[in-house]
């Protein structure tokens, strides 16, 4: 017995929905490990500069992150906690993402020393949402396999 024209359309719905839901999460997840990749901090023994990463000397400025889903904090304030509020993530949702840590913007952006030397921002934010298109034509191709 055949399906209904109905139900075949339904199915194609449900289908399109998983989907676009697996590039969503996909994505983000994509991106959150990206702006959470660590690189040695100097005081480390660091000795390279690379935009996109974040500096890790002591952990706290990677493990401030806090992750939000629909305005709510989920999970707790720690390196991973991305994955919680990507899990609970339905379409329509809105995540967001932070780190506490009050020098966050400062190692972003980047800064002036008190001698007047110019510090340059790593971007471990900015940089990796510029890829987001990146990141979502990967997640595409998944789905497209």
């Amino acid at each position: 017995m055949s399906k209904s024209f109905e139900l075949q359309l339904a199915e194609i719905a449900d289908r399109v929905l998983d989907d676009a839901k697996f590039i969503a999460t996909e994505a983000t997840q994509d991106l959150m490990e990206a702006a959470q990749t660590p690189q040695i901090g100097v005081s480390r023994g660091g000795d390279g500069f690379e935009e996109g990463k974040i500096p890790v000397d002591e952990g706290d400025l990677i493990n401030s992150l806090v992750s939000s889903l629909n305005g709510a904090r989920v999970g707790g304030e720690d390196q991973a906690s991305y994955g919680v509020a990507i899990a609970g993530f339905e379409l329509g949702d809105v995540l967001e993402f932070g780190w506490t840590q009050e020098y966050a913007p400062a190692i972003e952006y980047g800064w002036t020393t008190g001698s007047g030397k110019q510090v340059p921002g790593r971007h471990f934010v900015g940089a990796n949402v510029a890829r987001w298109q990146e990141f979502i034509d990967a997640a595409v191709a998944k789905v497209c396999k």
